[in-house]
């Protein structure tokens, strides 16, 4: 138990949900913890293991309560890609401002996007849509419309802000030929990688995704 020995909790990264992108220090976090805490995927990585497990639904409370029944045990939140980005990572340090919370960082989505492309993204600029409004976008529009090397916009889409979702945003907003490259369900079998424009996005049916548009 030596990962737990200064603090009970750790954030682990577990990637982007392929067990070939999951790094030796996640499955050591997780082989050393006695609780498990993630979504349904992520437990997945993991069913070898005998540790309690707790599958994530977005109920905040009732996880919440979870983490005071166990507290002291140690317990390895399993996020999704990196815990630096878009992660319960601020929650529970709100939930328990002053423990020690450990993180192992992950590879995110984001990054194997870039591999993909073979290009670097330090001039990028990163917009989540999960669970937000699609008019985020509203003051990145102009940007696209005069296109070029100025704006490189990543977007990670899901739920009711799909791709198709926001290829009709665009189109709405008279930018349906913004080029748009898509990566969804990167890193597994079924993984699909199309560039196209934003009308033609709009058609399509694509699960959730992350979107690098101005990249051209």
């Amino acid at each position: 138990m030596a990962e737990f020995e200064k603090s009970w909790l750790t954030v682990v990264g577990t990637g982007p949900g392929s067990p070939d992108y999951l790094t030796p220090a996640a499955r050591e976090a997780a082989s050393q913890a006695r609780v498990l805490i993630g979504g349904a995927r992520a437990l997945g990585l993991f069913e070898c293991l005998r540790a309690e497990k707790f599958i994530l639904t977005g109920d905040l409370e009732a996880l919440a309560a979870y983490l005071r029944k166990i507290r002291g045990q140690p317990t390895a939140v399993l996020v999704s890609g990196d815990p630096g980005f878009f992660s319960l990572l601020p929650w529970l340090k709100k939930q328990f401002p002053q423990e020690e919370i450990r993180v192992v960082p992950g590879v995110s989505s984001i990054q194997l996007a870039f591999a993909r492309l073979a290009a670097t993204w330090e001039r990028a600029t990163f917009v989540s849509l999960h669970g937000r409004d699609i008019a985020l976008l509203e003051p990145f529009l102009p940007g696209l419309r005069r296109g070029g090397a100025k704006l490189v916009l990543v977007l990670l889409a899901g739920g009711r802000n799909s791709p198709a979702a926001v290829g009709r945003y665009l189109e709405h907003n008279g930018l349906g030929d913004c080029q748009v490259w898509v990566g969804a369900a990167l890193g597994f079998p079924e993984e699909c990688c199309v560039r196209l424009n934003a009308s033609e996005l709009a058609g399509r049916d694509l699960p959730d995704a992350v979107m690098v548009l101005g990249d051209d």
